[in-house]
């Protein structure tokens, strides 16, 4: 038969076992998206068989919230003349720009209220290396106007 005060104070303790174990985790998740904040991470894949250009990923982690992160980059497109706005979707903080015949999608992630994912995905340029790629220099472009500190990762 079951100890009724063991049972209650195991009813009682468990809400607190859940509370210092969520915490925890939370805890290591913002350790380790600090050590990220401001990590550009880039990659690339080549050009096609078929000829097709290949593609070019670029994303970061910055300390501001996901509706801010867009604005700006949604605003950074707009006022850009070499870039024309195709798509937008403010709900769903996503976009996708055109500049000639090279697009590039912009999607950011909330992953609290103050810390966000900008991710860009576009079309390779022939002989852009991880300085010179085009999606990499957007990311520093949306970090330097927020003034967020943003460097190339390794």
């Amino acid at each position: 038969m079951i100890d009724s005060r063991r049972f209650v104070r195991a009813v009682l303790a468990a809400p607190l076992f859940m509370v210092f174990w969520v915490g925890t985790a939370d805890a290591q998740w913002v350790f380790l998206a600090r050590k990220a904040l401001g990590r550009i991470q880039h990659m690339r894949e080549g050009s096609q068989d078929n000829g097709r250009p290949g593609y070019d990923f670029a994303t970061v982690i910055i300390e501001a919230p996901a509706d801010k992160v867009f604005a700006t980059a949604l605003d950074l497109a707009r006022h850009n003349p070499a870039v024309r706005v195709v798509m937008q979707d403010p709900g769903q903080r996503r976009m996708q720009i055109a500049e000639g015949d090279r697009t590039a999608t912009f999607n950011v992630v909330p992953f609290s209220d103050d810390v966000s994912q900008l991710l860009i995905a576009g079309q390779a340029g022939p002989g852009e290396d991880s300085t010179s790629s085009r999606v990499v220099q957007a990311v520093l472009r949306v970090c330097k106007e927020m003034n967020k500190h943003c460097e190339l990762g390794g």
